[in-house]
């Protein structure tokens, strides 16, 4: 089975920005938000439970936040860039406001499987990162997976074998956790 956590909010969620590779810090909420998802899990998942994070620091945080709260050491935590969010390339730090009427978004938002954000990715390019990820920890019992929601979308996508279209239009709010298990998802209450 694998847990799938988003990290909890940052100050650039509230404020509208496309992170991808750049970091802002949890805000409160954000840290409230890991410390709930951390309880949530304490009596479904074993000491044994194997966790994988981004490495970005709002990840990490997040990671850092629940292996805590589950009473599970830091140092078990393995960091992996296979799941580091989505490269935005020119849009990062930038509110999605202040792009939305560029050429390069309308692009990419009338090809946004395969259009690569200059400097950037595109989501075909995520997904053979994010598959390889997947193909390696096929065979654990149980995985907890803490990243960011366009590698979680794509991690998705992979696991229940959704279309592309479909997979594109998944979210997964920072405060929500999927468990997957025998190509099906389902939200952890």
């Amino acid at each position: 089975m694998i847990i799938l956590i988003r990290h909890g909010e940052t100050i650039w969620n509230r404020e509208g920005r496309f992170q991808g590779r750049l970091n802002s810090p949890l805000t409160q909420k954000g840290k409230n938000q890991a410390k709930e998802n951390g309880k949530k899990l304490k009596n479904i998942v074993s000491k044994d439970i194997k966790i994988f994070s981004s490495p970005l620091g709002r990840a990490k945080e997040t990671a850092y936040i629940i292996s805590d709260e589950l009473g599970i050491s830091r140092e078990r935590i393995i960091f992996d860039n296979r799941i580091i969010e989505f490269d935005y390339g020119i849009f990062e730090g930038k509110r999605k406001i202040d792009v939305i009427n560029s050429k390069e978004f309308k692009d990419r938002e009338a090809n946004k499987w395969y259009y690569k954000i200059e400097n950037g990715e595109s989501y075909e390019i995520v997904s053979h990162r994010v598959k390889s990820f997947l193909e390696s920890i096929k065979d654990e019992d149980e995985v907890m997976i803490i990243a960011h929601e366009m590698v979680n979308r794509t991690i998705r996508g992979l696991y229940c074998n959704y279309s592309k279209d479909k997979t594109l239009t998944l979210r997964q709010p920072n405060h929500t956790i999927f468990t997957l298990h025998d190509g099906e998802e389902k939200i952890l209450h």
